[in-house]
């Protein structure tokens, strides 16, 4: 039996994101896992008003990089969502280069990375939320399938639970879309 929790906001886990920016000529990176597909070019990034320095950056250049976290990169990840760029340096955090957006940092040893421009933006309570078109995604080959696609249990990426405050792993696949429809039988 269902119990009602009450308005709780219940659509998690998300992916962790490490977003890419530079501001005043610093790069800057920020953990984001309010993230989501608005459709299948674009993508919504959602960040705290309380990050002044991040929002600042984005605004200022109207690109970022958007990278998927996996295990190797979650204890730095972590980090920097514990630290604010207005107080602390975290350009060292990760190993990066610059591609044909000059202030979208990339992050070279993400399993996925996103070079991304602004589209739009619009606020809601104490967010941000900035609708993004990647320009150019870059995967670390190993993460492709034989097929040139991201094969998702290769890049493993870390998942964010808000309620209890805990990262969680992705899991081996367990069906195929549009084809584990086609067994069921619909009750009469």
């Amino acid at each position: 039996m269902q119990k009602d929790v009450g308005s709780v906001m219940a659509l998690y886990p998300t992916p962790v994101t490490i977003v890419g920016l530079v501001k005043d000529g610093q790069v800057n990176f920020l953990t984001v896992a309010h993230v989501g597909v608005v459709e299948h070019g674009h993508l919504l990034i959602s960040i705290d008003k309380a990050h002044t320095f991040s929002d600042a950056g984005i605004k200022e250049h109207g690109v970022v990089s958007v990278s998927l976290v996996n295990r190797e990169l979650l204890t730095a990840a972590d980090y920097c969502g514990m630290h604010k760029g207005a107080q602390e340096d975290k350009s060292g955090v990760f190993r990066y280069h610059f591609g044909e957006l000059a202030y979208a940092p990339i992050l070279d040893d993400a399993p996925v990375s996103m070079e991304c421009r602004i589209v739009d933006s619009m606020e809601v309570g104490n967010f941000t939320n900035y609708i993004l078109k990647p320009v150019h995604t870059f995967v670390q080959e190993e993460c492709l399938n034989e097929r040139g696609r991201v094969d998702y249990e290769k890049v493993a990426p870390v998942l964010f639970e808000f309620q209890n405050g805990q990262y969680l792993s992705t899991g081996k696949v367990i069906g195929k879309c549009w084809s584990e429809g086609k067994n069921y039988t619909p009750n009469k």
